[in-house]
């Protein structure tokens, strides 16, 4: 029976979850509390991107991606209040990821949960309001995350201007921009302004707000993605939705053997 359980995959899911418990307990046990409640922060957030919003692509990608953003954010009030924030909502994090993942029980036991994305008769994707939800609460978590910036001397008008300006941008990119490789183009441009622009608002004293109207601009990126109203109320716009040709596989010829049997003469009698 142990040697069963060794075997199964599910064993060595629970030590892969065990072991960041065991790290925050060891490194942040000075403060339980706390350690605690971020732990549980991140294992929820963990949880909820692999098993609820991976329904939608394009949230999972955006949320992901934000999650290094919100750590910074907890960096940046934890050398404000000295309270472990950073560390133990990384732990929970790895942990919730891994929990919610994978399947614990059925005959798939153990394996990596895989989304099927769905496709329309147009050969666009389906919609429907389980994804419309996830991408607006998704986008109201990133516009809400860096309000905690406030207790660091953020002012409210700076906040509200660089996440709405943000959100404009990320909105009208996908809203407007149909080009798929336009879009990426304008990413990578951005790219590369992102560290100039840092050390320009460095110089006049702005430096938050280019950083939390990458909020913004997550979340304008999640709402200009999707049709809010209408028959494709829930589904992804076009680049990403629109109508592709599947292509069609090749028959393959069969071999033609030749024969290996010697041509026989037929004999001419006089």
């Amino acid at each position: 029976m142990l040697k069963k359980w060794i075997n199964d995959w599910r064993f060595t899911r629970v030590l892969t979850i065990v072991a960041p418990v065991a790290m925050t307990v060891w490194f942040f046990g000075g403060a339980p509390g706390p350690a605690v409640g971020f732990f549980a922060l991140g294992a929820s957030y963990g949880v909820l991107l692999f098993r609820v919003v991976s329904l939608s692509v394009r949230a999972s990608m955006v949320m992901g991606g934000a999650f290094t953003l919100i750590l910074i954010v907890m960096l940046r009030m934890e050398d404000i209040s000295g309270i472990p924030m950073e560390g133990p909502a990384l732990m929970g994090f790895i942990a919730g990821g891994i929990a919610g993942g994978h399947r614990w029980s059925g005959k798939k036991a153990g394996s990596e949960i895989r989304r099927k994305r769905e496709r329309t008769a147009d050969g666009g994707y389906t919609g429907g309001w389980q994804l419309a939800l996830i991408n607006a609460a998704s986008a109201a978590v990133l516009l809400g995350a860096p309000t905690a910036m406030l207790l660091d001397g953020v002012t409210v008008q700076t906040l509200a201007v660089s996440l709405a300006i943000g959100f404009v941008g990320g909105w009208a990119l996908v809203r407007f921009v149909k080009s798929f490789q336009t879009r990426f183009i304008i990413l990578i441009a951005m790219f590369f302004a992102f560290i100039p622009a840092l050390i320009l608002a460095g110089f006049i004293g702005y430096v938050d707000a280019v950083f939390t109207g990458l909020f913004g601009f997550l979340a304008g990126s999640l709402i200009g993605g999707r049709y809010w109203w209408g028959p494709r109320f829930g589904a992804p716009r076009p680049p990403f939705a629109g109508k592709t040709k599947r292509r069609r596989k090749r028959k393959r010829k069969a071999k033609t053997t030749s024969s290996k049997r010697p041509v026989e003469l037929s004999k001419v009698t006089a």
